[in-house]
């Protein structure tokens, strides 16, 4: 992942390399934790589908804003519209991705067979795949171009939308995502541009929910530790 992105002169688009980081590390274990769950264990398949389609949604939104946001402007800056609909072809891709992963999961819930498991698992991968192929080549790419095309109120708008596609307990717990692998400064950084009530709430409850939720998830697999993307 490229952090020149984060330092580019203009509005910070590093909060956008920490949400990649949530997406490509999420969909990479949820292949692994769908792997390790055992077929009867209906509590844990269903918390694992609830944290997959919440995935699911939240990459499909934050997709949907760039798509209404960010490439309408960067034609209109007459930048190289060959990238700009890479990017939306990529798009494309990784919606069809996501749609197989969803039809994946609900025959997973109502059967857990075998072929099912293997064919939710190989999707997940499919769909890390050609998402992380995706990101790398946005952050490489495109966010140097967007921190000197933006303002900082465009690129503002698109955070706002990111934490209101989500209700605001989930929002909350997606914070946790963010602070996974955040290091000390680039947490302290992300926080500063979060409006005071929400830290607030994000310490009373949305740091514990999100332990709380990712050890039951993850409690399956066969180790656990620094998550590397």
């Amino acid at each position: 992942m490229s952090r020149r992105a984060a330092r580019t002169p203009g509005c910070n688009t590093h909060d956008m390399v920490l949400v990649h980081r949530v997406f490509r590390r999420e969909f990479r274990l949820l292949a692994d934790i769908v792997e390790f769950t055992s077929p009867g264990d209906v509590e844990q398949v269903v918390r694992v589908s609830e944290h997959a389609r919440e995935m699911l949604t939240a990459l499909h939104h934050h997709h949907g804003s760039e798509d209404e946001l960010v490439w309408p402007r960067l034609r209109s800056a007459q930048v190289d519209s060959a990238l700009v609909e890479r990017m939306r072809i990529q798009h494309d891709e990784i919606d069809a991705a996501m749609r197989r992963v969803d039809a994946d999961l609900a025959e997973w819930e109502h059967q857990s067979g075998t072929d099912t498991v293997d064919l939710l698992v190989d999707d997940l991968r499919r769909l890390h795949e050609v998402l992380t192929e995706h990101l790398r080549l946005e952050e490489d790419s495109i966010l140097p171009i967007v921190a000197e095309t933006l303002t900082e109120s465009q690129w503002a708008e698109l955070g706002k939308r990111g934490m209101a596609s989500l209700p605001k307990r989930r929002a909350l717990v997606f914070l946790g995502h963010i602070a996974e692998e955040a290091d000390e400064r680039e947490w302290s950084e992300f926080l500063g541009r979060i409006p005071a009530p929400i830290r607030l709430l994000y310490r009373l409850f949305g740091r514990r929910s999100h332990a709380r939720e990712t050890a039951l998830l993850r409690r399956d697999l066969p180790s656990v530790g620094k998550v590397v993307t």
